[in-house]
């Protein structure tokens, strides 16, 4: 009997010691799954906006790298320069326009095709081109990346996500083509001036009877303007050389104008669009979503009372208007009028301009960094609070003021939560843009103290610092400071403006899901009681 007990306890001994072995396998694992969950509750970012965030960090600094070799930039001081390079890849991938080193003269012709594909990358979205692929391809397509595409871009559900994200592709790739055949023409039989009124050179790339420079400069600009990105490889001063006495290109003006309001209305407004076209061939009705038509409305208003105020501002103003006077000559009054239909409309997202910023008085200024503030659509490749945001807060105080219960647009209830995002929205990008404001002005203080001004004043400079940082925001491009202003500021004013490109580009509402997590959401509410306020 006792060998068969001495096996009995063999095995129990070896079915414990499995047991023991199979417990710290589990807890283990346990730990494993706890250190994780940890870890994950410490990361400040959610999944989708998170990895929309990473993603564009991480092109700005491989672009930023790639723009700072020698041979892709021509200047030999922004050589191996990280931060001018992350600066302008910045710049480009956001849509924005402002630069520090002159596109035309100190990128070679492989580094403005780096600036060109970052323009690119910016307009489509970093994360929503491999669904561009994969959907002109009809290949299928993973729940994860239609979240990811629905996030990035803006758009209404993630059923319709893939096909308006393609429908508006296709949509801006023809308008490109296009644009660049007509722009071909436009440069090849347009002569470009050389200097402006007050004799200064515009240093200029002329593309004037030059068939490879026409081909490239259509190309670079007709994806540049509906991308509403601002870069150009003409001169040191935008478009002016094609708006003097000598020389006023106003059909390349037209073309331009037309391309960055077709680019700033937004992915969804091409699809309804689409939607609308092909039911009426097949006898249907169907009708434009909110959206568009919220954004149609906004943009129109915008549209005209822009350059209604900005006309009101230069002619009731004491002083002589540089824009009906320059250097004291007046302009006939269709130029000047056109010059500001022209400019107002870049400042609420393209960023080309066709006199300097500087020259308008300070009530236009103020009126166009409002506009740069507002920016154009949702979904689009403009930046801003963005044209949907602006009229549901507007709607809003005007149901308050109507002592009503719900905001209302078009015979359709707004949901609340869209309300409480908007206001955020312009709350955030309030503080995001006064922050800058005063980061800059103290930490370039001496570049703005040191500068000749036109007007050697405190109040001249904040006026222009508005409009900057307005412009960053927006992703306009407009700059009041040149070249040289701009590489003189501190390191800390560049990191500060790459930041606020980056959060205009990809919007507030990206910025705010980045950092709400559905386990923050609260499934409780506490007692209510009012709070006096003003």
């Amino acid at each position: 009997m006792k060998p068969l007990n001495e096996q009995q306890d063999k095995k129990k001994l070896k079915k414990d010691r499995r047991l023991i072995r199979k417990t710290k396998k589990i807890e283990r694992e346990v730990s494993k799954k706890t250190t994780f969950q940890k870890l994950k509750s410490w990361w400040p970012l959610s999944k989708i906006s998170g990895k929309i965030i990473i993603g564009y960090l991480t092109a700005i600094v491989i672009g930023g790298f790639l723009l700072s070799i020698p041979g892709v930039v021509i200047d030999k001081e922004s050589e191996w320069n990280f931060i001018t390079g992350m600066f302008t890849a910045s710049s480009a991938i956001s849509d924005t326009g402002i630069t520090i080193l002159q596109t035309n003269s100190q990128y070679s012709f492989i580094g403005q095709i780096l600036i060109l594909i970052m323009i690119k990358i910016g307009g489509i979205g970093l994360l929503t081109i491999k669904i561009v692929i994969l959907g002109l391809l009809n290949r299928k397509i993973s729940i994860n990346d239609q979240y990811v595409a629905k996030t990035e871009r803006g758009t209404g559900t993630v059923n319709n996500a893939v096909e308006m994200i393609r429908d508006g592709f296709v949509f801006l790739i023809g308008i490109e083509i296009f644009g660049s055949v007509i722009l071909f023409f436009g440069f090849y039989f347009t002569p470009m001036a050389e200097y402006n009124y007050a004799g200064k050179s515009f240093d200029i790339t002329n593309p004037y009877q030059d068939f490879s420079k026409s081909l490239w400069a259509s190309i670079f600009h007709s994806v540049s303007a509906v991308n509403n990105a601002g870069f150009d490889i003409l001169s040191n001063s935008s478009l002016q050389p094609y708006n003097q006495v000598q020389n006023r290109g106003y059909f390349l003006q037209v073309i331009f104008m037309l391309q960055w309001i077709i680019g700033g209305l937004g992915y969804p407004t091409y699809h309804d669009i689409k939607r609308k076209i092909q039911a009426r061939k097949l006898g249907k009705k169907v009708r434009f979503s909110l959206f568009t038509k919220l954004n149609f409305v906004v943009y129109l208003i915008l549209l005209i009372l822009g350059p209604i105020l900005v006309v009101l501002s230069e002619m009731l103003t004491v002083e002589n208007s540089d824009i009906m006077y320059p250097n004291g000559i007046k302009q006939p009054t269709e130029a000047w009028v056109f010059d500001i239909i022209f400019n107002v409309t870049s400042c609420r997202n393209a960023g080309y301009s066709t006199v300097d910023v500087n020259n308008f008085t300070a009530g236009s200024k103020f009126i166009m960094a409002i506009w740069m503030f507002i920016g154009a659509a949702p979904s689009s490749t403009a930046g801003g609070i963005r044209t949907t945001t602006f009229a549901i807060c507007f709607l809003e105080i005007y149901s308050i003021i109507l002592n009503k219960h719900s905001v209302e647009a078009f015979k359709k209830k707004i949901p609340d939560e869209n309300v409480k995002r908007s206001f955020a929205v312009v709350f955030l990008s309030f503080f995001i843009v006064i922050t800058s404001i005063f980061v800059v002005y103290l930490d370039s203080n001496k570049m703005l103290y040191d500068r000749e001004a036109q007007v050697d004043n405190t109040e001249y400079t904040i006026i222009q610092l508005i409009v900057y940082v307005c412009s960053a925001f927006g992703t306009v491009g407009f700059q009041p400071f040149n070249n040289s202003e701009i590489l003189a500021m501190g390191v800390i004013s560049k990191i500060m403006l790459v930041l606020t490109m980056f959060i205009g580009q990809l919007g507030i509402s990206n910025t705010l899901l980045a950092f709400v997590k559905p386990k923050n959401r609260q499934n409780y509410t506490y007692l209510e009681e009012e709070v006096t306020i003003g």
